[in-house]
């Protein structure tokens, strides 16, 4: 599996507290299904004015398989330089997961932490 590519998909939804999330990854994940490409990367962006997120999906077109997005919050920003607690929290939350692509964090105006994982096969 190469990683490599230079094409991208941008989508957007509504984010309050995570309205919206589930349903923008699963419109991710049945864009991808229905245009049979290999997603390499995600990006996300919380746009704060707006209470909108922004997620950039990289992908190859010369080949494809299924994913599944998965999002999960993992706490709140301290405020500190110390990030020990929220790289324990991400491994914990990979342990459990196959087959990980990319990952993605995001955090909101609260400093609500957030995870998007990519993981190639379906859900």
């Amino acid at each position: 599996m190469v990683q490599e590519h230079n094409r991208f998909k941008l989508f957007s939804a509504q984010y309050a507290s995570g309205a919206g999330l589930t349903s923008l990854l699963r419109e991710i994940e049945k864009w991808v299904a229905a245009n049979k490409v290999a997603p390499k990367s995600v990006g996300v962006e919380y746009l704060e004015g707006s209470g909108r997120l922004l997620m950039s999906i990289g992908y190859r077109d010369d080949e494809a398989y299924p994913i599944s997005l998965h999002s999960t919050s993992i706490g709140k920003l301290d405020g500190g330089s110390d990030f020990t607690k929220v790289e324990q929290a991400i491994a914990g939350l990979a342990s459990k997961l196959k087959n990980i692509i990319c990952h993605e964090l995001f955090v909101t105006e609260t400093g609500d932490l957030n995870m998007i994982f990519m993981l190639k096969g379906g859900a």
